[in-house]
């Protein structure tokens, strides 16, 4: 596989590229800074330090997943299971925390050259627990005043009128609520609301 590292972070990048540089699977490897630099080439995998300061790179990484075969492999320092979860979404096919072995590097890397995944199994037994793609923290304060109307029962028309809103606005909202939450109608919007106290019985 032909290989690039992209971190802010120099012993980062030397500190991977040591690790990789010995396996079979590995043909080349190449390290940058620049997000950008993924396009110089048609890499076989992209190894990304992804942080709360460059999520933007997020799309690109859907663009990547859509439009080519390379694969994706994001190194989180954050345990951030927010992110985790847009990763997921986005399709990559590898995440690993900062406090990961250099052995199991080597085996995510392995297994990801055989076509097949890998994620950290403690954010992965989260993900499954929550039974969502996204949490209720990336709702807006809009969103969010919306979810409790439609776990009210309030109707868009209802919910336009007492937020002096369009119930175009209204629906759009809600569609949003329904992409973050993974949810497919109000009834489950509703129950997800009563289920974690943000609306009382």
């Amino acid at each position: 596989m032909q290989v690039i590292v992209i971190s802010g972070s120099l012993i980062i990048r030397k500190g991977i590229i040591e690790i990789l540089s010995k396996e079979e699977c590995v043909s080349n490897i190449t390290e940058s800074h620049l997000f950008t630099d993924i396009y110089k080439s048609n890499y076989d995998l992209v190894l990304i330090d992804l942080n709360k300061n460059n999520k933007q790179h997020l799309e690109d990484i859907k663009n990547i997943k859509e439009r080519t075969n390379t694969k994706v492999m994001v190194l989180d320092f954050y345990e951030d299971e927010g992110l985790f979860s847009k990763c997921m979404k986005a399709g990559v096919d590898g995440y690993i925390l900062a406090s990961i072995d250099s052995e199991d590097i080597v085996y995510a890397v392995k297994q990801i050259s055989r076509g097949k995944k890998y994620y950290d199994p403690d954010l992965t037994e989260n993900y499954i627990t929550r039974g969502t793609t996204e949490y209720i923290n990336d709702l807006t304060k809009r969103e969010h005043e919306i979810l409790i109307c439609i776990a009210q029962g309030k109707s868009n028309q209802e919910i336009s009128k007492e937020l002096f809103i369009t119930e175009h606005t209204v629906k759009k909202h809600t569609s949003n609520i329904f992409a973050k939450l993974n949810l497919k109608d109000r009834m489950q919007a509703a129950l997800y609301a009563y289920d974690r106290g943000i609306i009382a019985m």
